[in-house]
């Protein structure tokens, strides 16, 4: 038996192999753009981003010293109320 035949919709969605899946939604888009420095000081825009290319021209706006000790950025249903903002 197929694991696709086994596995419910929802999960199949959830993990990107049921046809039709919007890869933007699976990535969390809409949301927050954001992502922490190496000391642990977090960021995210002041409104949702639709896409990975919004995102990426929201992180250019930040000051270069910010962008040099980032980590990897990641993407937030709701904005954190303690995050900075570039």
């Amino acid at each position: 038996m197929r694991m696709r035949s086994v596995l419910p919709v929802a999960l199949l969605a959830a993990a990107g192999l049921f046809t039709g899946v919007n890869t933007a939604s699976a990535a969390g888009y809409p949301g927050y753009q954001c992502f922490k420095t190496a000391d642990r000081v977090e960021y995210c825009s002041d409104a949702k981003v639709k896409n990975h290319t919004a995102g990426s021209n929201w992180i250019k706006t930040c000051p270069a010293d910010v962008v040099a000790h980032m980590g990897k950025p990641y993407i937030a249903a709701k904005r954190p109320s303690a995050a900075h903002s570039c």
